[in-house]
């Protein structure tokens, strides 16, 4: 592809990206991976030209969008022209450019201005600033534009570190060791993994330097009986089984089959063999869970949530939440959280995760349950300075270099009347 017909690929993924937003529909990779799926031709480089600059424009997604009326075309031009390209050069009309730049949309360039309010130099939803404000106090900038740069992309040792990092500098891949993990490896830049003999044969996973984190605090021991309720595709449990030195049992729970199935594959891999998964229905969720009533050790609660923490890697969901979507994901969270109290065992722990920087998903919920069920005690951890209920944690960008993250362990001392 021509750089100019690159503009228009642009152009038209970012009006997918606007009808996804306002119908809820597929993320913007999914989106990206569907359009170059029916464009064969267009080589690597190009896809991740226009992938750059599509991230760039959901990166000033708010801004764009209200100076162009959301419109798509106008939105890819004031990101050239704000970024210090002449559109002129790519709307040429030829060669599968976008059409020739018009007089209006010249007047409409030069009047265009960088970002002046706080919620778009930021880029932030507008209804949120009081919440984001309450979270980060001093360091709210720092943070906001933390959690607007791109993630790193970090992997989990599984086993044999020397191998994996003889494979590394083999490469020459730049690397640096997590400062929070001693599991982490934090890679320079982006990477496609999936073909490196470290990964095919289950040395490393990908996972976030926030989740490692996560799973150490949980405090995982060989032989335990272990529940993770909301498993999805396993990173956590197979975090967990590394813990557990491939003894005792991980009860892997999920509403969604096919993550499960992805579970399987990455378990063989890894050579991990103490799962058991439970795909979870309205049908069959009561009585399966009544199995293990008061039975687990450790339940793993890592509970759909917001996402507020990962904007880095999915910039386009800070326009997807909404008051009522946080609010449907209290509601979810808080019978989650009932649910893992009475699978745990007197002297069990259960470790409540989101990958949210909202109090009302994070702390709010735990002094809530605190309050309601006496037998609850929170187990303190090492606080990182921006928690509003001490002992738990939330981890952030700016503060950790991690995604956002929450994380409280509640241990339940004696049996409730």
């Amino acid at each position: 592809m021509l750089p100019s017909a690159t503009i228009e690929a642009v152009i038209d993924l970012t009006a997918q990206v606007s009808t996804s937003l306002k119908e809820s529909g597929p993320a913007a990779d999914v989106l990206t991976r569907k359009y170059f799926s029916m464009r064969r031709y267009a080589g690597s480089k190009d896809r991740r030209r226009v992938t750059s600059l599509l991230y760039d424009i959901i990166r000033r997604w708010g801004y764009l969008y209200e100076i162009s009326n959301g419109i798509a075309r106008r939105m890819v031009l004031a990101e050239l022209a704000l970024s210090g390209d002449d559109p002129k050069v790519y709307f040429t009309g030829e060669n599968h450019a976008p059409d020739v730049i018009t007089a209006e949309e010249i007047l409409f360039v030069e009047n265009l201005q960088p970002e002046k309010l706080e919620h778009h130099r930021l880029n932030y939803p507008k209804w949120l600033e009081e919440d984001l404000k309450d979270r980060f106090g001093e360091k709210f900038t720092q943070e906001m534009v933390a959690l607007n740069e791109r993630a790193p992309l970090t992997l989990r040792i599984a086993r044999n570190a020397e191998k994996i990092i003889s494979f590394l500098s083999e490469k020459e891949i730049g690397y640096e060791r997590g400062l929070h993990a001693n599991s982490a490896i934090i890679l320079h830049e982006q990477q496609q993994i999936r073909d490196w003999p470290i990964y095919r044969n289950g040395l490393v996973e990908i996972q976030d330097e926030a989740a490692q984190l996560a799973v150490k605090y949980v405090e995982l021991k060989p032989g335990q009986q272990v529940m993770d309720l909301c498993a999805g595709a396993g990173g956590k449990s197979l975090a967990a089984a590394g813990y557990m030195k491939n003894k005792g049992q991980i009860y892997a729970c999920d509403i969604s089959e096919n993550r499960l199935k992805e579970l399987k594959v990455r378990a063989k891999r890894s050579k991990h063999h103490i799962f058991q998964s439970y795909v979870l229905t309205e049908k069959n969720r009561v009585a399966k869970l009544d199995e293990f009533k008061g039975k687990m050790d450790r339940v793993i609660l890592d509970v759909p949530c917001t996402g507020t923490g990962t904007w880095r890697r999915n910039p386009e969901n800070r326009w997807r939440i909404s008051q009522e979507k946080v609010n449907n994901y209290v509601k979810i969270q808080w019978d989650l959280l009932e649910e893992a109290w009475d699978a745990v065992k007197v002297g069990g722990r259960v470790a409540y995760m989101t990958c949210s920087i909202l109090e009302a998903e994070n702390e709010e919920q735990i002094k809530r349950f605190l309050l309601k069920h006496n037998s609850s005690v929170l187990i303190p951890i090492k606080k990182n300075g921006i928690e509003k209920l001490s002992g738990t944690l939330q981890l952030s960008p700016f503060s950790r270099g991690t995604d956002g993250f929450f994380v409280a362990i509640l241990e339940k001392k004696n049996i409730e009347n």
